[in-house]
């Protein structure tokens, strides 16, 4: 399946680009057009009824995740790897990008519940990787605002490094890391994209509305990103070149 070409390959200006690099974050603008926005609501629909391998689901919880979707959705397959947000990124990251995950996220009608929240945390708090060489691209499938449960960023906590996080209670998988402040809400249009490293803490709150806030991320890498014991993402299961390619792999000296 090709993607539409109404929406031409672009790149990030020179004031977006100091942005992520001083605050964490940037706004890539729209990357998919109507046609492709409803294509992959279809495919969020359809995963809703899949058990993934890598996905937890908490008894009770008002927020869905079906992870690494890529390799059974053709759709979703070409956005990931040929749309129009790849300039961008390399804007970012540099010319030779992998991409190592994707995942939808949907949040469910929630009241006052607080289950369908995601607290602060680095996306490498669950990945293990000491850099910001990696980014993650945060599509927005319905409006999001604060309402139905926008992601908020605090901009400059990627210099911080790699935090500690602690899991949020024994019956869920999400862990969080204590922050002051209340952040900045990443306000968008369906279609429209916020892109952060993978050490740039942000949550999400309650859906409020009747309906459900559907979102949908990818994440970037460099070749050289590694996570703490020193292995590669691009070693990881599903991950692949889009853009440029590998270094050259260079063998230790043997001793003697």
């Amino acid at each position: 399946m090709n993607l539409p070409r109404s929406l031409p390959v672009t790149h990030l200006p020179a004031q977006a680009i100091a942005q992520y690099r001083d605050d964490g974050w940037c706004l890539l603008g729209r990357i998919i057009d109507d046609a492709t926005i409803a294509a992959i609501r279809s495919e969020e629909q359809r995963f809703r009824g899949f058990e993934m391998e890598y996905d937890q689901d908490v008894p009770g919880a008002k927020t869905l995740f079906r992870s690494q979707v890529h390799p059974f959705s053709a759709i979703v397959r070409e956005v990931v790897t040929n749309g129009p947000h790849l300039s961008m990124i390399q804007d970012l990251l540099g010319p030779d990008l992998v991409f190592t995950y994707t995942q939808f996220v949907t949040k469910f009608p929630d009241g006052d519940s607080r289950r369908s929240d995601f607290p602060w945390h680095q996306d490498h708090g669950y990945g293990g990787v000491p850099t910001a060489d990696q980014t993650t691209v945060w599509v927005a499938l319905d409006d999001v605002d604060e309402r139905n449960g926008c992601v908020y960023v605090m901009p400059g906590s990627h210099r911080q490094g790699l935090l500690p996080h602690t899991k949020v209670r024994e019956d869920s998988w999400h862990m969080e890391v204590p922050v002051a402040g209340d952040g900045i809400p990443a306000i968008l249009k369906a279609g429209e994209t916020v892109a952060f490293t993978g050490l740039t803490l942000h949550r999400s709150l309650l859906n409020r509305t009747d309906r459900p806030r559907r979102g949908f991320f990818m994440q970037y890498a460099t070749p050289q990103t590694r996570r703490l014991d020193g292995t590669p993402l691009w070693q990881q299961r599903y991950a692949q070149v889009v853009r440029g390619q590998l270094p050259p792999l260079v063998k230790p000296p043997r001793a003697g």
